[in-house]
């Protein structure tokens, strides 16, 4: 007897199955969010260079705001302010004729920068100033969380099968929600890099042993409707995510949000089965048996229940091995 006949005869899509599938759903609405985090996170806002520091004789004072940019940081050829150089003195005369000011003098921002916060409240660019020579390090915070999820799929799914797809899936999220938090309150930039690596190493493991688990415990007829459903996270994670930044805009409080969910995921867990066919493959017969007899009776097979006996599991197990002789 083939784990195939057995979950046949308990109807291997029933309510049982579309349980964890739901249980899956809620875990998996983060991940989305946190692929996209960091459009939103890591972007950069029309910004330019402090000039408080030019204004040592005080005459800035009578000047409006647009006089006071024109006098202190030079003009590219589309028109616009330059983002990292400013004029080493105040260039009062720019007032009556600004059309030539190739020759003056500038230096780069020697105060920080002054950003437009009227999209973004506040980003990692405004946070810790990456921009200009810094510009490298904010594009590398999407590179360094692809990389930890990365390892995270080979390593989530190495353990998966080492010790069980249920544990590892709370280990995914407890690590990832606890992580993920962690990094929203980073005091410096290498902080959120090395918090952010983990974030992605972490949550990834979601992915893997939710999709493991809901293929393990689902009939051959409908694994590709799993498929498609499980992609509907995906597509439900970027729609309501583009809805969550456009009203925070605080990119602390952008991370809390995409991440908080996972809350509901960890509480949810407890009704989040074993996958039986990982505990009769490793030789787990009376976890198997208990599981599989949830299954039959909330699927409406309670009369097969006492078929499910330890005996016809061995029978499982042995089939298993004659038939994949080098597994």
């Amino acid at each position: 007897m083939k784990f195939e006949n057995i979950l046949a005869d308990i109807n291997g899509f029933g309510r049982f199955q579309k349980m964890i599938i739901v249980i899956s759903f809620i875990g998996r609405f983060t991940m989305p969010c946190h692929f996209m985090l960091n459009n939103f996170i890591a972007a950069i806002p029309s910004h330019h260079c402090d000039i408080g520091s030019l204004d040592d004789e005080g005459f800035f004072w009578n000047l409006s705001q647009a006089e006071r940019l024109a006098v202190s940081i030079p003009v590219k050829e589309d028109g616009s302010l330059n983002s990292c150089q400013m004029f080493a003195e105040p260039q009062y005369h720019l007032l009556i004729n600004s059309s030539n000011m190739t020759d003056l003098p500038t230096v780069p921002c020697q105060n920080g920068w002054v950003y437009d916060n009227t999209t973004f409240k506040s980003t990692l660019t405004s946070q810790w100033d990456l921009v200009c020579d810094r510009k490298g390090e904010n594009k590398a915070t999407a590179t360094i969380f692809f990389v930890g999820v990365m390892f995270g799929a080979i390593t989530f799914g190495s353990l998966s099968d080492r010790f069980g797809r249920r544990i590892m899936l709370l280990v995914s999220y407890v690590s990832g929600m606890l992580i993920a938090i962690a990094s929203a309150f980073s005091t410096s930039y290498v902080m959120f890099a090395v918090l952010r690596f983990f974030t992605g190493f972490c949550i990834t493991g979601i992915v893997i042993v939710t999709t493991v688990l809901s293929v393990e415990w689902v009939d051959i007829e409908h694994r590709k409707l799993v498929g498609v459903i499980d992609s509907l996270s995906w597509t439900f994670g970027n729609t309501v995510f583009a809805a969550i930044a456009y009203f925070v805009t605080d990119w602390r409080w952008l991370i809390v949000s995409v991440t908080s969910p996972l809350t509901l995921a960890i509480i949810t867990w407890r009704w989040m089965p074993e996958s039986a066919r990982w505990l009769i493959a490793n030789g787990k017969l009376e976890q198997a048996q208990m599981y599989l007899k949830k299954c039959a009776k909330m699927n409406g097979r309670a009369e097969l229940i006492d078929t499910l006996k330890i005996e016809t599991l061995l029978t499982v197990v042995v089939t298993e091995k004659r038939d994949r002789p080098f597994a």
